[in-house]
């Protein structure tokens, strides 16, 4: 595999980071997942956006401007010669001085990969996904921080349960968003996700805006764990699983337990549109 770092390409087995990177000392610095599929880079702009939003809001400035971030992600795609990639950018604060107060004069690092991407089983997206409920413990949620072990632990803590993966709760039983995927209630015609406290979505605004070319009303708002209980349908979106639909929440089975038409019908336009 070639990486990228720092601007220069090299082979994986040399890319090297100090063990007093603040990144891996702290969890101080940003990452984003891009998928590229059948030689195509989707929405790379903007992942780069929500990239580079999250540095500022963390306080991270960087050397690297837009234009430069869009051409090396570009680049250790085409280098790696993959069909379809994961392709994974990170960016540290970088290494000066071990205490956190050092952070000011740290020099940053960027890290670019691709790997080869995969999608869920064929059959997950026909049966659909069971999901608990967990207490909320994510960090900056709006930042896709490299701070990930809220999420960690909960997909770990819904395996050992029984469950696909899991859903942040706020303690007034506000839905938040999971692991990693933005959600989605439908109630007949109207779809509902929420907006506040969780991760902006790339896959989920493609999906937001699909679904109202298809007729349905979408409202970003909050959601309840009582309404999304009630819905019709649950699907959940994100970068590498496009759109699955959901057939459990805790013990809850929704509708008839089963994948709705409404998410079939976004799947399918989905898959006709992007990948």
């Amino acid at each position: 595999m070639i990486v990228c770092l720092n601007g220069k390409f090299i082979r994986d087995k040399d890319a090297k980071i100090s063990v007093f990177d603040h990144g891996f000392l702290y969890g101080d610095g940003v990452f984003d997942t891009i998928a590229a599929v059948n030689g195509q880079i989707f929405w790379l702009k903007d992942h780069i956006d929500r990239l580079l939003s999250g540095c500022r809001k963390i306080h991270l400035k960087i050397p690297w401007s837009k234009r430069e971030l869009l051409k090396l992600t570009e680049k250790t795609f085409r280098k790696n010669k993959q069909k379809n990639g994961r392709i994974r950018i990170a960016i540290s604060r970088g290494e000066n001085g071990i205490p956190i107060y050092s952070s000011d004069n740290c020099k940053p690092n960027l890290v670019i990969f691709s790997s080869p991407l995969k999608f869920l089983d064929k059959k997950i997206y026909k049966k659909g996904i069971t999901l608990k409920t967990t207490k909320d413990l994510r960090f900056l949620p709006q930042v896709k921080n490299l701070n990930f072990l809220p999420s960690v632990m909960a997909f770990l803590d819904a395996k050992e349960s029984g469950y696909d993966d899991s859903l942040f709760v706020k303690k007034d039983r506000t839905v938040l968003e999971g692991t990693t995927f933005n959600i989605f209630a439908v109630k007949g015609k109207k779809i509902k996700t929420p907006a506040r406290e969780i991760l902006p979505g790339i896959t989920a605004k493609k999906v937001t805006q699909l679904a109202k070319g298809l007729g349905f009303s979408v409202l970003e708002g909050k959601l309840t764990l009582k309404e999304l209980k009630k819905a019709d349908e649950i699907f959940i979106t994100g970068t590498t699983k496009k759109i699955v639909p959901v057939i459990q929440i805790g013990k809850r089975k929704i509708g008839d337990g089963k994948a709705g038409n409404a998410t079939k019908k976004l799947m399918e336009e989905f898959s006709k549109l992007y990948f």
